[in-house]
């Protein structure tokens, strides 16, 4: 195949695909038996691994507090009974492991930067009915950049898991709970934990 096809080829096959990925998007709310939206907000704690020890950081070294606010905003399909995919978005702000080198070590990294971490993720929910509201175990996969001033960004791929509940205040609105754990594969292996409060809307 000469470079001329090849270059026909290529933006087909992405335009294709993008095409194929909105219809799926559509069809989603068509075969669903109901959608929600939603938004939690909250504060958030920061854990390193992989650092090394002659920074003095085995494991953790930030405590969770509202100042590192995390911020998220979901839309929920329900595809069975009690099972849910959710497409989230957000962010959290705090503190962030950015690396630096020094002569025969490179393996060092700083924690006394300020960042912030972008996050869209895919979730599958399963949920427990319970006397009032709702209970729920979530898991997923996402993409996770991270910025900070002064500092190139990063990108990598990460899981997420965590625990919700659903207390209704009328049958299209609620208050949820959630909390969540992050593990990104960055090169410190940055993991976050995220707890907050929010809205859902049912509809």
């Amino acid at each position: 195949m000469n470079n001329q096809n090849a270059s026909r080829i290529v933006p087909a096959m992405k335009r294709t695909s993008l095409l194929l990925a909105l219809i799926v998007l559509i069809a989603l709310p068509a075969v669903a038996q109901s959608n929600e939206l939603g938004i939690v907000v909250g504060g958030s704690r920061r854990f390193v691994d992989g650092a090394s020890k002659e920074d003095g950081v085995v494991f953790d070294d930030s405590t969770f507090s509202l100042s590192n606010n995390s911020f998220d905003l979901y839309w929920g399909v329900q595809i069975e009974p009690d099972v849910y995919i959710k497409f989230k978005g957000g962010r959290i702000q705090g503190p962030v492991a950015v690396g630096y080198t020094i002569p025969g070590n490179d393996t060092l990294f700083r924690k006394d930067v300020e960042g912030e971490v972008q996050h869209v993720k895919t979730n599958v929910e399963y949920r427990f009915d319970e006397p009032y509201g709702s209970t729920g175990l979530f898991g997923g996969v996402g993409y996770y950049r991270q910025t900070a001033s002064g500092f190139d960004a990063t990108t990598n791929y990460g899981v997420n898991g965590g625990v919700n509940a659903d207390f209704p205040l009328s049958r299209r609105y609620g208050i949820v709970l959630e909390g969540t754990y992050h593990w990104t594969n960055s090169h410190f292996q940055s993991r976050f934990m995220t707890a907050g409060v929010g809205l859902r809307v049912s509809f």
